[in-house]
């Protein structure tokens, strides 16, 4: 065993290398117990029995391989988990038990581009987690038990292009939340609890071209885009909005090429202004050809129904919100 793999990760456990070739490994992986002839490209860890990734648990394979990690139990990724691996471009953890991702748990890995850690239960992330990764372009942390988004948690990571928080439990999204991370172009918010986005929460965002926050509890929503060409698409179906002020839809309408705003009980006479305005500012404005049978397009409310305006709970029918819950959520 090497000095890397002092603390074992691995006890017997069998992996797959390529697709077809199994191997029977204890400590960690790595071109001594692999004893693999020929170039490694994929590596596969399925229906196994692992606690952590320590230090060195993967470590100088030299070949451009990918790495999956899928139902194994792994509940912590130690610092210093990969290690050596030049040429590493993908990592996948799927359906284990993590909740917690260490400092440098991803550090040094010239070739990475894609993580995913998608459907375990992390509910914090260490700042510097994705530490040195030149060329990372995509995270996913898609459907976890996150509360917040520390943007710490990258370092020197000037690529990252596309960052997906969907299905978690964000409850808002505060100012400068992506300052550092320049590069992102599709952010995924969608299916959380949102209640609160800051005005200028996207500030230094000026890459984005796809922002998802559909299946959140917006009622209303005032932020900037800081993009300088007409290239955003803004997605908020299914939340609680019934307004949306001129003073927020001049400001967003250079920046805007879509407006994805089905399934909110928007207040009539906003739907009408949104629609003007989308009309002038050359915006698309999706709605349903078949809306749900039965269900309202809009609202109107009790006081002065012909005017869009922010306004108290009491001044709706009882019950409306109800109307426009999805019976099956969509996925986006």
């Amino acid at each position: 065993m090497s000095m890397e793999c002092e603390v074992p990760t691995f006890n017997n456990n069998i992996i797959q290398v390529n697709f077809i070739h199994n191997r029977t490994i204890s400590g960690c992986i790595s071109p001594d117990t692999i004893q693999f002839n020929g170039e490694i490209s994929d590596i596969q860890v399925t229906d196994q029995d692992i606690q952590d990734l320590n230090y060195g648990a993967v470590q100088r394979v030299s070949s451009k391989f990918s790495i999956l990690f899928q139902n194994t139990g792994i509940e912590i990724i130690r610092e210093g988990a990969f290690l050596d691996l030049l040429k590493l471009y993908k990592i996948i953890f799927w359906n284990n038990k993590l909740f917690w991702i260490s400092e440098n748990a991803f550090q040094d890995l010239p070739s990475l581009t894609e993580v995913r850690v998608a459907m375990n239960n992390i509910t914090d992330v260490s700042p510097r987690a994705f530490n040195n990764l030149p060329n990372l372009t995509e995270v996913s942390l898609a459907e976890n038990k996150l509360e917040n988004f520390d943007q710490s948690w990258f370092y020197k990571t000037p690529v990252l292009q596309v960052l997906n928080l969907k299905k978690n439990r964000l409850r808002k999204i505060p100012r400068a939340a992506f300052i550092n991370l320049p590069s992102i172009k599709i952010l995924r918010l969608q299916r959380n609890k949102i209640e609160f986005i800051h005005k200028d929460a996207f500030i230094g965002l000026r890459n984005l071209i796809t922002l998802f926050m559909a299946n959140n509890k917006l009622k209303s929503f005032d932020f900037n885009l800081y993009t300088s060409s007409k290239s955003v698409r803004v997605l908020i179906p299914n939340n609680n909005i019934t307004y949306i002020s001129d003073e927020v839809l001049n400001a967003i309408g250079p920046q805007l090429s879509e407006l994805d705003i089905t399934e909110n009980p928007l207040q009539c006479a906003c739907l009408d202004k949104i629609i003007q305005w989308s009309g002038a500012f050359n915006i698309n404005v999706p709605q349903w050809i078949f809306p749900k049978v039965g269900g309202p397009v809009c609202i109107v409310p009790k006081t002065k129904p012909s005017e869009c305006l922010a306004r108290s709970d009491d001044d709706f029918p009882e019950g409306i919100w109800d109307s426009f819950a999805l019976e099956f959520a969509r996925v986006v």
